[in-house]
């Protein structure tokens, strides 16, 4: 049985931050090595499900699909509209999809589109359905301060919705690989907020670290150094063990599509890997680091300029972060 992805769509919001918003971060460091140079930040009154909600509707206009066909949604996300309910519950009202619809929250960062991807497939060979939507989305603006140029200068705020059924018309997917190690999980952390550490008015003080950082706990912090260790030590490994799982040699790739963290994180990981530059595709200095969302979003761009669309190529796309944790998936591009 063959399933894939048959269409992909993605909403930005209409805020721009440039460089220049950031008084102490250097514009030319925040271009030339992070590879960014604007961000998408959604507005007050936007939230996690109405970036979610434009793209789904977007993917349903642009691809003439029939609400009452779609029988699952797999919502990934970090930043929920509400501790409870579910935020796919609020986005199946809005979208107003079927009340038949299984519909689930999964919580993970920037790993979650691929291991969204990977629980999709299983529903329809598990339970068989025919068609069901993955949606990542993030207004993870909520969580920065805007006090610590090391981690406020990163992420954007975005929404992408991927119709997943049987007999694909763009992806099947081959192989897949992943892994988890939360010894890591302090590196990328909002330490207050949740169940172990209550949001308070000690968590909301912030702490002097330097011109330009200063941080509280209720905010996200994030070790990057850290964050590029765990990567170069787990993405590799995790791309072998799919391209031999899927039979497929790394030079048989027409791209490599990984989370989009940093350009000079993706650099890296590209010498590491031996992955050609042109292979190796980077969209962040427009969009900034997207979290979930990301690797769809970059797997459009790609479908839209047409570039390298081989029918039968291999596109090996990886996730990584948040957890820590990795996944890694290889598709075959079967589309006209």
């Amino acid at each position: 049985m063959k399933i894939g992805i048959s269409a992909i769509e993605y909403y930005l919001p209409e805020k721009i931050l440039t460089n220049d918003y950031f008084k102490y971060a250097k514009s030319e460091f925040l271009e030339e090595k992070v590879g960014i140079k604007q961000r998408h930040i959604a507005a007050e009154n936007e939230a996690t499900s109405d970036l979610a909600v434009k793209a789904i509707n977007k993917l349903i206009k642009n691809n003439n699909i029939n609400r009452s066909e779609i029988e699952f949604l797999v919502f990934c996300s970090l930043t929920p509209d509400h501790l409870l309910p579910q935020t796919s519950a609020q986005v199946q009202a809005m979208c107003e999809l079927p009340t038949s619809l299984n519909s689930f929250d999964i919580r993970m960062g920037c790993s979650g589109f691929v291991q969204s991807l990977a629980l999709a497939q299983c529903l329809i060979m598990g339970m068989g359905y025919k068609k069901g939507l993955v949606v990542a989305a993030e207004k993870f603006s909520t969580y920065l301060s805007y006090r610590d140029y090391n981690v406020d200068t990163l992420f954007s705020d975005s929404g992408a919705a991927v119709l997943v059924e049987k007999d694909p018309k763009l992806f099947e997917i081959i192989s897949h690989d992943f892994g988890t190690d939360g010894t890591g999980a302090e590196h990328i952390i909002i330490p207050a907020g949740g169940s172990r550490e209550p949001i308070t008015e000690e968590s909301s003080k912030f702490t002097f670290i330097k011109e330009g950082v200063e941080r509280a706990r209720r905010y996200l912090y994030m070790n990057g150094r850290q964050v590029m260790k765990f990567a170069d030590k787990t993405v590799p490994g995790s791309a072998d063990r799919t391209l031999k799982r899927g039979g497929v040699k790394l030079e048989d790739l027409d791209w490599v599509v990984m989370h989009q963290a940093n350009k000079l994180m993706l650099e890296n990981l590209g010498e590491i890997m031996h992955i050609p530059k042109e292979k190796n595709y980077i969209n962040l200095w427009n969009k900034g680091n997207t979290t979930s969302p990301s690797i769809a979003i970059a797997i459009k761009e790609l479908l839209d300029k047409g570039e390298r669309l081989n029918h039968g190529g291999y596109w090996l796309i990886t996730g990584f972060g948040v957890g820590f944790a990795w996944g890694t998936t290889l598709l075959k591009y079967v589309g006209k």
